[in-house]
């Protein structure tokens, strides 16, 4: 989902979807797992979003779907013209396995990503740290809640 960040970019692409390549000027690692793990807390459907320099990039995560609009980033009214939108069958659960595992293995490149973003005296590595170990728990808990049986209201 997320390639090995490179020079302050990385790329995004869920099946079905284009590639999308983000920059740092969003520190995508703990921004994005802040709202997984909220959205696993509370079972809702969450929005990540990055900077593709120079549009908008949001991903709404469903239940059991992604949506992915690029906007333009300027102030005037959008046109059709101004959006592209996608969609892929992607579920919550899984959203959030490939974010754990695409941040745990690219861990270092991911904690100084957007090092200036962070007050120095933050050890990001613990704080990611923490966050990963917190997304990878709910995961195991939540995770019944996608089998066949199981539906959404």
């Amino acid at each position: 989902m997320l390639t090995k960040p490179l020079h302050g970019w990385t790329d995004f692409q869920l099946e079905g979807t284009s590639t999308h390549a983000l920059s740092f000027l969003d520190d995508i690692a703990y921004e994005w797992l802040d709202h997984a793990i909220h959205g696993l807390e509370t079972l809702s459907p969450f929005c990540v979003k990055g900077y593709l320099e120079p549009d908008r990039f949001l991903c709404t995560v469903s239940f059991c779907n992604c949506h992915i609009i690029i906007e333009d980033d300027e102030r005037d009214p959008l046109t059709e013209e101004d959006i592209l939108s996608e969609y892929s069958h992607t579920s919550m659960i899984a959203f959030c396995k490939y974010l754990h595992q695409d941040i745990s293995q690219y861990f270092e490149e991911w904690v100084s990503f957007a090092d200036w973003r962070h007050n120095a005296e933050i050890d990001k590595r613990d704080e990611l740290t923490l966050k990963l170990k917190k997304l990878e728990d709910l995961i195991a808990e939540k995770e019944y809640f996608w089998d066949e049986n199981r539906c959404f209201l």
